[in-house]
């Protein structure tokens, strides 16, 4: 299981929560915010998360990252805090608390 704060991905029962609340997500949505989670307060990088969840390298101009992380945010951020940060010109950081 990982955890920030209210947030809890468990990899085994394939459930994401917050505030103990079942948060439904797509199958890639999952994979990013996990690659999130296993980074917790580290900033990932656009490229980190296109090899780790899309599992290919991509140099073109692309908003798949920013398309998916907003709604992602819409999902997770909706109660409580927001978790999911971006750091402008670097990439993206999920707070540990």
């Amino acid at each position: 299981m990982l955890t920030c704060g209210d947030l809890v991905l468990d990899d085994d029962a394939h459930r994401v929560t917050r505030q103990r609340r079942v948060v439904d997500l797509s199958p890639t949505e999952y994979k990013l915010l996990r690659f999130l989670m296993r980074n917790a307060g580290h900033v990932v990088s656009r490229g980190q998360i296109l090899d780790h969840v899309w599992e290919y390298s991509f140099n073109g101009e692309s908003t798949v990252v920013e398309t998916f992380m907003s709604s992602l945010r819409k999902k997770v951020d909706t109660v409580g805090r927001p978790l999911i940060k971006t750091v402008r010109g670097v990439g993206y950081r999920i707070d540990r608390y």
